[in-house]
């Protein structure tokens, strides 16, 4: 019996092998890399803790969008941005209300940005990641590297910051 499990033990490495072997490789065409390194879309929102807690007491963190309208010159990598202030929420279960609308402050805005496929996103001169609150007193600098290894450098100013 035990030499029987051998064989089918043999039989099965076998098999796996053959079935793991890289037969796919073989007159696979080569596509090109994406070379796109662009920046497309220009997001902010304010997060904040929510009057909702959790089981343990603790607040949930809650985000309330900000209008941004962008201009943006793909020749020269950069989007002028004006950033709007969304009215304040009104009745018993609003989160952003007017107390909160006064705590939006240009130098803690968190950017979030749709970039060409395939491509990366850093940081450049101190700017923060996108996701983590950015100082957008100051022009926020970051190197979009698209799949095929070009880069190109972009700039993004907040030329205008106003309530609606």
């Amino acid at each position: 019996m035990t030499k029987i499990f051998k064989n089918i033990k043999l039989l099965g490495v076998l098999f796996l092998s053959v079935l793991a072997s890289s037969c796919l490789k073989k007159d696979l065409p080569e596509y090109p890399l994406f070379d796109g390194n662009s920046i497309s879309v220009v997001n902010a929102e304010h997060r904040f803790k929510s009057r909702i807690k959790t089981m343990h007491g603790e607040p949930i963190i809650t985000m309330k969008g900000l209008t941004v309208n962008s201009k943006i010159d793909e020749a020269s990598g950069t989007i002028d941005v004006t950033v709007i202030i969304p009215e304040a929420e009104t009745g018993s279960g609003a989160d952003f209300t007017a107390e909160e609308k006064t705590l939006v402050k240009q130098n803690s805005i968190w950017f979030y940005y749709t970039i060409s496929t395939a491509a990366t996103m850093t940081p450049l001169d101190g700017t923060a990641k996108p996701g983590d609150p950015a100082d957008a007193t100051k022009p926020l600098k970051y190197r979009v590297t698209a799949a095929n290894g070009q880069s190109k450098d972009w700039t993004v100013n907040v030329v205008s910051f106003k309530n609606e």
